[in-house]
């Protein structure tokens, strides 16, 4: 698994973008009112414990920095403050209030770590969780919401309304896209594993505000991308409202970044031809 760092891409340096950061209140970021008493999985036990099987052994890296976690005491424990993200949620909206988030990713997780999809057009959520594709759906998108707000949080960028109004029951963001995607190189460098996307951060010319971001997180080669832009996404489209979302692929993270998806590879090409209306 991996929280990863981005290189090779044209970045400021941080301390230019210093000025636009929040420094923490101490507050849950979700309903700005209770204390931040706890800190969201950054990979959910449940994966974890499942990745590690009988071995008991997983590793955790970013960049050069490679940490061994074994056994499901060393998962609970948290050693080195990988598992988790730095506390930035209360107590309610991190358990009660998100506890259907969980139950619909779990189903999902479980789902994509046993199934073969990055070659295929699509992932079918009616297949995934039945007649309530639906509901489930939209709670699998709140979930990696509040993965991604987490993120926000722990790096100071101002969260968007948009996404609190999403993880509060709107079934749409109008500043915002998620979408299914695969990226070829986090299947070749992680294959079954867990990984987090850079942070990808867009400002206006005179670095006076935050413009757009981009997060991605996977499961296996399978991912979640998030992206928000302050001038709003027309024509969007969100994953969460079709019962058979097309996985879109890239070529790697960069590609991921800059929306450039590849062409689908023959496989799947086939199966959208087969899949065809007639």
């Amino acid at each position: 698994m991996s929280d990863q760092v981005f290189e090779g891409h044209p970045l400021l340096d941080p301390k230019a973008l210093s000025h636009l950061l929040i420094a923490p209140t101490g507050l849950c970021w979700w309903c700005q009112q209770r204390p931040a008493t706890t800190g969201e999985h950054k990979f959910k036990r449940t994966d974890l414990t499942r990745l590690m099987g009988d071995g008991g052994l997983l590793l955790w890296g970013q960049g050069e920095d490679i940490r061994e976690i074994r056994g499901k005491s060393g998962v609970n424990r948290d050693r080195y403050g990988v598992i988790k993200f730095p506390k930035s949620l209360c107590e309610p909206c991190n358990n009660k209030a998100s506890k259907p988030f969980d139950d619909a990713y779990e189903i999902y997780s479980k789902y994509v770590s046993e199934t073969v999809l990055h070659r295929m057009p699509g992932v079918s959520l009616r297949h995934v969780y039945g007649h309530s594709w639906q509901a489930s759906a939209l709670n699998l998108a709140r979930y990696y919401g509040k993965h991604f707000g987490c993120r926000m949080a722990r790096e100071g960028l101002p969260i968007p309304e948009s996404l609190r109004a999403f993880l509060g029951g709107e079934t749409d963001m109008t500043d915002a896209q998620m979408a299914v995607i695969t990226t070829d190189t986090i299947r070749k460098k992680y294959k079954s594993g867990f990984s987090i996307s850079p942070n990808f951060v867009e400002v206006d010319k005179g670095v006076t505000r935050f413009e757009r971001y981009v997060f991605a997180a996977y499961v296996g080669p399978i991912g979640i991308r998030y992206e928000w832009n302050n001038g709003g996404m027309e024509g969007r489209s969100q994953f969460f409202h079709f019962p058979y979302p097309v996985i879109n692929a890239f070529k790697d993270e960069t590609a991921m970044f800059e929306r450039r998806v590849r062409r689908p590879g023959l496989i799947a090409s086939l199966l959208q031809w087969a899949q065809k209306p007639r």
